[in-house]
């Protein structure tokens, strides 16, 4: 979820969040610290279809709706692995990296996620 638990804005509570994503049916539902960040198991559906039940979800459990970006175990993976800061090992060169994504804004006109920035 975007845009949730900043500046005291769209306040969700974690574990109001992962029974939310639970009572969808999905499994092994985790949430990281206050970020609106979930991880999840489902059974096979489209990224859209998944992102629309979630967005529909949130919106009747908490009266206000949320951009919802979502991305596959595989997507992470290749997020992950084109990391131009990894050295030829594949170990990282520096100590964290983070990732930014932005949603439908990032998908070029076929719909498919755009290119990738990555800051060290």
């Amino acid at each position: 979820m975007r845009g949730i638990n900043v500046s005291g804005q769209k306040i969700i509570r974690m574990e109001n969040l992962r029974a939310s994503f639970e009572a969808l049916g999905f499994r092994r539902v985790r949430s990281y610290v206050q970020s609106g960040n979930v991880i999840f198991e489902a059974t096979k559906s489209s990224s859209d279809n998944l992102s629309k039940l979630i967005g529909e979800r949130i919106l009747s459990d908490n009266g206000f709706s949320v951009p919802v970006v979502l991305r596959t175990a595989d997507e992470m993976k290749k997020i992950v692995g084109g990391n131009p800061f990894l050295d030829e090992k594949g170990d990282r060169q520096f100590q964290t990296s983070r990732y930014v994504f932005v949603g439908d804004a990032g998908k070029g006109r076929s719909g498919k996620a755009g290119k990738i920035g990555f800051v060290p």
